[in-house]
């Protein structure tokens, strides 16, 4: 979907970088990590480098992200204070919050002494373990069969049409720890007097909405959150559902960094 976003925020005289974290994509790095602390690095420097283009008015910076992207863009706002203003749709909550919300008691606690024991196996000096995505976010039949039409549709991920080394739906477990360790509530309550913006399905079951109130809570503000009536995760990555989103944040951008005196180019 990101294409189209970018497309339609052009079309209201907004620049925008789209980029692959390092293992990703096209990206190089090292593949099968998902590590959101590295990834707000890399958004950090990708942010920086969409600066310091002469078109673009560096006193007039927001930051959007989609999905688990959602939690990168307010941890990246919370450390670059030149960004002006922050869009998160379907964005999940802390990481304990995100891992924990789809298992019931027992498979949560399952699932922590199994990470123990990787962390274990790994520092003994074994090669870490590569396991399906779903095994460290269960994912519910519906979200893997709407996930799985929208990728069909696109042609596949950026994973996929670049070729990532590992298969394209497996990661290491000791990803888990990285995982663990965010902090979106704290970056929230950093972000100070920087405007954000969260849109969430009502019914998603990937990013439940009670995850992600402590988020919106910790916000100083000023900030908004559209709940969409009976949208699941995947309703926001196309068709109606995502005009919405880009409807939302084009205009919460358009509200937040046009009232900014200009500097430069435009």
């Amino acid at each position: 979907m990101l294409p189209e976003i970018a497309d339609r925020l052009a079309e209201r005289g907004i620049a925008s970088l789209r980029f692959d974290y390092a293992g990703f994509g096209a990206s190089a790095g090292d593949r099968g990590w998902i590590d959101p602390s590295a990834r707000v690095d890399d958004a950090l420097s990708a942010l920086a480098w969409l600066a310091a283009d002469h078109a673009v008015d560096a006193t007039r910076l927001g930051v959007y992200g989609h999905s688990y992207g959602g939690p990168v863009a307010i941890s990246v706002a919370a450390r670059d204070p030149h960004v002006r203003a922050v869009v998160s749709v379907s964005g999940p909550g802390d990481g304990v919050a995100m891992l924990r919300s789809p298992r019931a008691a027992w498979d949560w606690v399952a699932f922590r002494k199994r990470v123990e024991e990787e962390r274990a196996r790994v520092a003994a000096g074994e090669a870490p373990s590569e396991v399906p995505v779903t095994d460290l976010l269960p994912l519910s039949p519906a979200f893997l069969a709407a996930y799985e039409q929208l990728k069909a549709s696109q042609g596949g991920t950026s994973a996929e049409q670049a070729g990532s080394g590992l298969g394209v739906s497996t990661f290491f477990l000791g990803s888990a720890d990285a995982m663990l360790d965010f902090d979106v509530v704290g970056a929230a309550r950093r972000l100070g007097g920087r405007p954000l913006l969260l849109v969430h399905g009502a019914d998603d079951d990937t990013a439940p909405i009670e995850t992600v109130e402590p988020v919106y809570a910790a916000a100083p503000g000023p900030k908004r959150w559209i709940v969409v009536p009976g949208a699941a995760h995947n309703d926001l990555d196309s068709g109606p559902g995502l005009v919405r989103v880009i409807e939302a944040a084009s205009a919460w951008f358009t509200e937040h960094l046009s009232d900014i005196p200009r500097v430069g180019g435009a």
